[in-house]
């Protein structure tokens, strides 16, 4: 995973890349870009859970189910359309990563 930044930005924290911090700082010296960094937040946590989705090879509906949202509430966060909290990207983030772990099985019997 890539490391994490915080930066305080207009009373708020937010959560980027590393890579994409250095990104964002580049646009403030041009009147031609202007870029909301909450926008570009939210688009990138929401490409991030879509690509860890994917490539665990899990639907939004088995993901929404192991993390107790709703559908809609991961669609939208995937999508860029909403403000998720931490604790609700942490919840997507565990659901999607024990996909991939093996079951856990009971005491192994002696032969």
């Amino acid at each position: 995973m890539t490391p994490k930044v915080v930066r305080l930005v207009a009373g708020e924290y937010i959560v980027l890349p590393r890579s994409a911090y250095g990104h964002l700082r580049s646009y403030g010296g041009s009147a031609r870009y202007v870029v909301d960094a909450i926008e570009y937040a939210n688009w990138s946590i929401g490409r991030d859970l879509r690509r860890q989705r994917l490539a665990a090879g899990l639907t939004q509906a088995e993901v929404a189910r192991r993390a107790g949202i709703r559908i809609e509430t991961l669609s939208r966060l995937e999508n860029a359309r909403g403000n998720p909290t931490v604790a609700t990207v942490s919840k997507i983030v565990r659901a999607i990563s024990r996909a991939g772990r093996p079951k856990a099985r009971g005491p192994a019997r002696a032969r």
